[in-house]
């Protein structure tokens, strides 16, 4: 599973049309897109086959967005 936080650099409402909108790639299963208050105006959780599918996603999202992208691996705890 990938967290991407995304920090507010962006087009503004263009970003957030676009985040609201957001379609993943078939490899992708999109879990959630949150608008946020605070430090990061979005995050995404997704799972991906691997980490090259994971940035290539992140890139594309981060391109259209303007924002600037941190990704998270996460691992369940147990």
């Amino acid at each position: 599973m990938y967290i991407t936080l995304l920090k507010p650099k962006g087009k503004g409402p263009q970003a957030v049309k676009y985040l609201k909108q957001l379609k993943a790639p078939k490899e992708i299963s999109l879990q959630g897109v949150y608008l946020t208050f605070g430090r990061y105006d979005a995050v995404i959780i997704f799972d991906a086959p691997d980490n090259k599918t994971a940035l290539d996603f992140v890139m594309n999202v981060a391109t259209n967005t303007g924002y600037g992208a941190e990704t998270l691996i996460a691992m369940p705890a147990k």
